[in-house]
């Protein structure tokens, strides 16, 4: 006879069934904090751990998303933890916080567009992916930005870099109030870049 899963096997099941609205979406591989192949009570006991707390917000190391948007556009999005924000147990929106995360858009042309930050959050209520802390946003053309906030539609194809943009164009140095980079409706299948506020660029050509 099975066992009724407890608060926090309600939790694990939840974080499971993950399904953002990409389309495809699928949890890739996830890894928990929790140590494996050691004795539990000796686990306590020899780290600092807060097993309550763990309970309340359970949180999962090694995580990987990835699907594609509604304009045909793969992501993928890994973190080295992800931690959801309130009761897994209930239904509705889910709010997952993420540690280190990064990722990629890889477009139907080829072209491809790489980011990074020190932490983000998933908000499926808002349909946004949002980073923060040294955001890094990276072009197969060339470009690579830096940026205080990234944000990042999960359905469709759109990112806006906020808070002062600095970085390298391949003629040169650039730095902008934004950024935006979504789909393109041309047939290549690529994106558009704009940059937008005090937008300024310091042509180094080739030597």
């Amino acid at each position: 006879m099975r066992r009724p899963l407890g608060p926090f096997g309600l939790h694990l099941a939840r974080i499971l069934r993950l399904a953002l609205p990409l389309g495809a979406l699928a949890l890739l591989s996830t890894v928990f904090l929790l140590s494996r192949g050691v004795d539990p009570q000796r686990a306590v006991e020899m780290s600092d751990i807060d097993v309550e707390e763990l309970t309340r917000e359970p949180r999962v190391g090694g995580a990987r998303f990835a699907g594609v948007t509604q304009d045909d556009t793969a992501l993928t999005i890994s973190a080295r933890s992800v931690r959801s924000t309130g009761d897994l147990r209930e239904s509705g929106p889910l709010l997952l916080r993420l540690d280190m995360p990064q990722g990629e858009l890889q477009f139907p042309s080829g072209r491809v567009a790489l980011f990074q930050a020190q932490e983000g959050r998933i908000d499926q209520s808002e349909d946004e992916i949002l980073l923060r802390g040294d955001v890094v946003l990276e072009t197969s053309d060339g470009y690579r930005m830096t940026m205080p906030e990234l944000i990042s539609a999960i359905q469709t194809t759109h990112m806006r870099g906020l808070g002062g943009i600095s970085g390298d164009a391949p003629a040169g140095e650039i730095s902008a109030d934004s950024v935006e980079l979504r789909h393109s409706a041309q047939a290549d299948g690529g994106y558009l870049l704009a940059f937008k506020g005090n937008v300024r660029l310091i042509y180094r050509p080739d030597e």
